[in-house]
């Protein structure tokens, strides 16, 4: 019992600091329903997708690790996302935010959808410790780099109740 109070004391800490971090430049969320349900019907993956070959999935686990390492500056972690521009303000806010210091992200399978689509098995860690473990994400081939896909980061923003203009 005692373990299972810290775990979700654990996950309310990790869930207090990504929304300190995303309700930053963030609207109302009145428009969190309709991102959720959309990200979730982005994350369906098919029974028969095919695993990703070596190169993509270093670029993708390289993509995902970074980005959603809350020690990276703010347009390096922009540059990782799609549509980076629009999240600019938000991962400004983290970076400003002490608390955020030690997420970081651990990866499962990765799965290609198509050449410029893939399925993302991932954990958000703070300190080494899961807070949203075991959740499916999506990477995106943009401009020939692979980045994590908005919906992904808009699917976190959207846990949180905010919202933002790329979402």
């Amino acid at each position: 019992m005692r373990e299972s109070l810290f775990r979700k004391a654990t996950a309310c800490l990790g869930l207090a600091v990504v929304a300190s971090a995303v309700l930053v430049g963030c609207g109302s969320d009145d428009e969190s329903d309709t991102a959720a349900s959309s990200t979730e019907a982005a994350a369906t993956t098919t029974a028969a997708a095919p695993t990703a070959d070596a190169a993509t999935t270093q670029a993708i686990t390289q993509a995902y690790t970074v980005f959603f390492d809350a020690t990276q500056p703010a347009e390096k972690r922009a540059a990782l996302v799609e549509s980076g521009d629009a999240f600019l303000p938000i991962l400004q806010g983290q970076a400003s935010n002490p608390q955020g210091q030690g997420t970081s992200v651990a990866l499962g399978a990765i799965e290609l959808v198509d050449a410029n689509n893939a399925d993302v098995g991932y954990s958000l860690l703070i300190n080494g410790a899961p807070v949203l473990p075991d959740q499916t994400g999506q990477a995106v081939k943009d401009g020939g780099t692979w980045k994590v896909a908005s919906a992904t980061f808009c699917a976190l923003i959207a846990i949180q109740g905010g919202t933002s203009p790329a979402c």
